[in-house]
């Protein structure tokens, strides 16, 4: 063995005796941010708690990770291979040490092999030689330009595209420019609808010799993280594609279109739906990314020019679902379809433009047949873009027609739009809720510590899918299992919980988690749809993508291991129970624990969230069930999130079973009780008996302070209503005492169950009523009477007739 080996493996085994004091690995930047196709590249990571550093997860085919040349904290350095065939564009990259795994980094693959920015190279004079078909690397610090020079032949095609933004680092808006020998700019780029702040432009040179090509910052800002990636090259940049769209596993003849103009390709589209899918040129010379298309299970309708008009409209026949094709081609055009509906459909048009490249801001009409407007709409289609979207429900049986054109009437060859008109289809996705406001990586990864579990939450979306579902997760690392099984048709969201057997090698797997029918006639597959931020600032989102796939990964035991004490006795129907979550900690670590409540089913209520104190072993959640949870079993979870010295390490309880059943009484609230302070009353609760139940219950009135001792009663099946004994002094504040209910505990086997009847109770105390003294009477020198016989003492007043004599001003 030689010393670079025992010095690995030295360094690996003090690094595993070392992982409880590691987690949860940050990784910030990557240099370079993209490589070409087909090659090897070198990659400089850089963060934080990367010193057990074990692999990169690749979210894509390709990509092969060759060798490790350095670890340490804050670096690491990595050989990767990229395979020929990987497709242009950006790939998510994430960090696995052996304790964790990190936040998602972007990784753009190109056509062409990397320059590295050389300064100076702030002026023309200055500018870096570079050679066409390259991709340059660079950073734009504060007030920042780059300028580059490249030599070309008179009628070559200089092309540019940057990587600012997309690079996913901080809002960058970067601006590129060509120039002439004269320097005066030729073609110029600051933001795209495309590419949003990322821009591309192209020029046709005009003489054999030298152009020069600039990249700044477009308000000469720029920063320690303002990275891009220019690509400089003979390319053919389309703005948008038409039709945009087409039919899953289809053959379908696309027109690619930019400023010179446009070409047609025949391609053949993959049979499965991918919400990321770009369209690259097969003829021309491809650009570095491609065009957003969308991939969906029906077909196309094209436009069929003349149609601005009801006469004239392009008459869809496949009826819905179908996507509305065409092109706002000068300005003030109007595009018309015509299209058969039925009664009662309830009929959603989602306009794609802008979220395709498209310039156009579209608007749609709906019309009848007698040209009257059943609906419209200008901006709903969200994300951030000026793209369209109209429900509505179908009045009557007859032709329609739907108008289309741009808010501000313009027009051209890339006005391109598509309208997808789609009824009752049904769709099942789920995704993670995001948990953090401004961070929606933060835990949207499974790293399962060895003999230990993680959770995540899956919430699911359903249109016109019913009944139960599997979850399905192929591929997983060796020694892990997923132990959530059906995810029930009457359940908005279930946990996954992966499990690790405590031999588990490290490693990690990307698993394309998908939903399955229990019922084989039902042939919808639910997919995974997570969104995740590329670049925000703040609340204002500027970038996003989609994932399918989830990142499963094995990681050191954690120093910690939780579990949910299994309960004794049942959680009846607007009842409450207490779960007791109890922590086994290793020697030594005495670091307070979040704990996290995964899930609850529908009806059940606790906190999100509770927390087990430094050197304590133990937390309670209170789970409190509204009156119409059916009586079953469900499987509870909570995961712990603690700082093991160094950043967050997670660990998940085993599913604990919580048994549901219906009450076994009930009482309506006890009706208005008043009592003068410092007086005794009785508050009396008519008991509904649901179920019977053996022995004495105790029921106790529960809302009041310390300072109204109320007695508790005890009741049996048999009893029909409950007195409790009030009793007020001096110190017992005058005032209405709202929202009171009765606490009852009945005897079951192994324990109580704790029942709340009698909601929305109220007891108020009066203050004493003043006595108002008689003035006094002056004796007179009269003749004295005879006495009279003394009159029969007034009948007592009840508490109620005493009031309503003060009501009425009575004395």
């Amino acid at each position: 063995m030689n010393l670079r080996s025992l010095a690995t493996l030295l360094s690996m085994s003090l690094l595993g005796a070392a992982s409880v004091h590691a987690a949860y690995p940050e990784f910030n930047t990557l240099k370079p941010n993209g490589a070409q196709r087909g090659s090897e590249v070198k990659l400089t990571l850089t963060g934080n708690r990367l010193n057990d550093f074990e692999s990169l997860i690749f979210f894509s085919p390709g990509f092969t990770q060759k060798s490790v040349e350095k670890v340490e904290n804050n670096k690491v350095e990595v050989t990767v291979a990229v395979a020929p065939n990987v497709e242009l564009g950006n790939h998510l990259f994430r960090v696995r040490t052996r304790s964790g795994v990190s936040h998602g980094r972007q990784f753009f693959v190109g056509p062409y092999p990397n320059v590295e920015d050389k300064e100076p190279n702030s002026q023309i004079d200055t500018a870096q030689t570079i050679e066409m078909n390259q991709t340059i690397e660079g950073l734009i610090t504060s007030e920042d330009v780059d300028y580059y020079k490249v030599t070309v032949k008179k009628g070559q095609r200089i092309s540019l595209e940057v990587d600012g933004l997309r690079l996913g680092y901080t809002v960058f808006d970067p601006y590129v420019a060509i120039l002439d020998k004269d320097r005066f700019e030729k073609a110029f780029s600051d933001d795209t609808i495309l590419h949003r702040q990322d821009g591309y432009c192209s020029y046709v040179a005009d003489y054999d010799g030298d152009y020069y090509i600039m990249v700044r910052d477009s308000s000469y800002r720029g920063g320690n993280t303002s990275f891009y990636r220019l690509h400089v090259g003979s390319f053919r940049r389309s703005d948008v594609v038409y039709p945009a769209g087409g039919a899953l596993g289809s053959t379908t003849k696309v027109r690619f279109i930019d400023a010179a103009g446009s070409f047609e390709e025949d391609v053949k589209l993959p049979d499965v739906e991918d919400p990321n899918f770009a369209l690259f040129s097969k003829g021309a010379e491809a650009a570095p990314s491609g065009n957003p298309f969308r991939l969906v299970p029906y077909g196309n309708s094209l436009e069929v020019e003349p149609n601005n008009d009801f006469k004239s409209a392009t008459v869809v026949t496949t009826g819905e679902p179908v996507a509305l094709n065409g092109i706002i081609e000068t300005p003030g055009d109007v595009d018309v379809f015509k299209i058969a509906l039925k009664k009662d459909q309830q009929v959603v048009l989602q306009a794609y433009a802008q979220s395709l490249g498209s310039p156009l801001d579209s608007v749609i009409i709906i019309y009848n047949e007698k040209g009257g407007n059943v609906g419209s709409n200008d901006d709903g289609g969200g994300r951030r873009r000026l793209d369209s979207k109209q429900v509505f429900k179908v009045p009557a049986d007859g032709n329609y027609f739907v108008r289309v054109s741009d808010h501000l009437e313009r027009g051209g060859p890339n006005y391109v739009y598509r309208i997808e008109m789609v009824a009752s289809q049904p769709e099942l996705t789920f995704a993670s809720p995001h948990y953090s406001v401004n961070d929606s990586h933060y835990r949207q990864f499974i790293a399962i510590p060895r003999g230990g579990r993680m959770a995540l939450l899956e919430n699911f979306s359903r249109s016109n899918v019913g009944g139960d579902f599997k979850f399905e997760a192929p591929g997983m690392p060796q020694g892990v299992k997923l132990l959530t099984d059906v995810a029930p048709k009457d359940q908005p969201g279930m946990p996954l919980v992966f499990e690790a057997a405590p031999d588990a090698p490290l490693g990690h797997a990307t698993v394309p988690v998908k939903l399955t029918a229990l019922d084989p006639n039902v042939k919808v597959v639910g997919q995974m749809r997570q969104e995740f931020d590329v670049v925000r600032q703040g609340n204002v989102v500027y970038l996003t993508e989609f994932q399918d796939k989830l990142p499963v990964a094995v990681v050191e035991e954690a120093p910690y291991s939780l579990e949910i004490e299994k309960p004794k006795v049942p959680l009846v129907n607007v009842g409450l129970l207490n779960l007791r979550v109890v922590a086994k900690r290793k020697e030594g670590f005495k670091a307070p624990i979040r704990v996290l409540m995964v899930w609850k089913p529908n009806g059940i209520s606790t906190l999100g969230e509770q927390t087990i104190p430094e050197g304590q072993n133990e937390c309670t959640f209170v789970l409190d069930a509204s009156g119409n949870v059916p009586a079953g079993t469900w499987n509870f979870v909570v995961m712990g999130e603690a700082d093991a010295g160094n950043g967050r390490i997670y660990n998940a309880s085993p599913f604990c079973e919580v048994t549901t059943t219906p009450a076994y009484v009930n009482a309506p609230a006890i009706p208005l009780v008043a009592v003068e302070q410092g007086q005794e009353t009785i508050m009396v609760a008519k008991m509904e008996n649901l179920k019977p139940f053996e022995g004495e219950a105790v029921a106790s009135i529960v809302g009041v302070p310390e300072t109204i001792p109320i007695e508790t009663a005890k009741i049996t099946k048999d009893t029909k209503e409950v007195a409790f004994k009030v009793k007020t002094t001096d110190k017992s504040p005058v005032g209405k005492q709202a929202n009171l209910f009765v606490r009852v505990e009945i005897p079951v086997e192994g324990g109580t169950t704790t029942h709340r009847v009698a909601l929305g109770s109220t007891l108020r105390i009066d203050a004493p009523r003043k006595v108002v003294a008689k003035p006094a009477v002056v004796a007179e020198n009269k003749p004295k009477e005879a006495p009279k016989a003394a009159a029969a003492p007034p009948k007592p007043l009840s508490r109620l007739e005493q009031l309503r004599m003060e009501a009425a001003g009575g004395k």
